[in-house]
């Protein structure tokens, strides 16, 4: 399948079963899509997430490959209201960059397409709250090594945010035990 710079690749709405999967996609069940949305190729609705490629397509021509997820720990970062940090490890900072959190829109909104865009113009890596992320590149495999960075960096975070309290609290109470991870992440 052979794309001009003027149409995009999308995923269908409506995917027959079993194949409505994300690991069970192939190339029938995609879709190509001119910057106005228009099917050019294949058989089905473009997906609601649409509109929000596009809109980021249109504000940067550079970008090839965008991909849309739901990382777990970057997303419960968001759902927490802690802003995302790069720069805890250098492999964030070299390969991530700034990491906006766009705020709350509905899925699939003229909103969040907007927001979306708006944040790409000067991020290759943004969160959506309470959401998900989206990571764009020069082609798949830098989009995917942004998102998979993105998660890994989130991780990193998480484990570093349970370690500082459990240290905080052995400095308070010097003669405390460690406690199981499930009270750390109530604290």
């Amino acid at each position: 399948m052979a794309i001009s710079v003027s149409a995009a690749t999308t995923v269908p709405s409506s995917l027959p079963r079993p194949a409505c999967q994300k690991g069970e996609l192939k190339p029938k069940h995609l879709l190509v899509v001119d910057l106005d949305g228009h099917v050019l190729e294949g058989t089905g609705k473009a997906s609601s997430e649409s509109a929000l490629h596009l809109e980021i397509y249109r504000k940067r021509n550079d970008v090839r490959a965008i991909i849309h997820a739901h990382p777990v720990t970057a997303t419960a970062l968001t759902v927490a209201g802690i802003p995302f940090r790069p720069d805890i490890v250098t492999e964030g900072a070299l390969v991530l960059g700034p990491v906006p959190t766009v705020p709350y829109a509905p899925p699939g909104s003229a909103e969040l397409a907007t927001a979306c865009a708006e944040a790409a113009e000067g991020a290759d890596v943004f969160l959506m709250e309470r959401h998900g992320a989206a990571t764009v590149g020069r082609d798949l495999e830098q989009a995917f090594y942004r998102l998979e960075t993105l998660e890994t960096v989130a991780k990193m975070y998480r484990d570093s945010l349970i370690f500082a309290a459990a240290s905080s609290q052995q400095k308070n109470n010097p003669a405390a035990k460690a406690q199981p991870l499930s009270w750390y992440l109530k604290q």
